[in-house]
């Protein structure tokens, strides 16, 4: 099967791919969308280990809103990285 030669060398990183092929830009993308898919799967691990404890509901709520606080400010800088990439 012969190879497109043209595709393979005449490569820039501000044009676009040719129809097929994944962009750099494609790639963040990709990368920033698994980050924000870690962190919200880390989040709902951390609920279920705290909704299954045995601590008072008053410490539940608290270190609820606690996770849910530090789950957004994780998750922010990655958000709108992901805006600016799809913009």
């Amino acid at each position: 099967m012969p190879v497109n030669k043209m595709g393979l060398t005449d490569h820039h990183p501000g044009r676009n791919a040719p129809k097929g092929m994944i962009t750099d830009k494609d790639l963040k993308i990709l990368w920033v969308a698994r980050t924000l898919t870690n962190i919200d799967f880390q989040y709902g691990e951390d609920v279920l280990h705290l909704n299954h404890s045995n601590i008072d509901a008053e410490q539940k709520r608290y270190i609820g809103a606690q996770l849910l606080l530090k789950y957004r400010e994780r998750r922010e800088p990655y958000q709108k990285l992901l805006e600016s990439l799809r913009a």
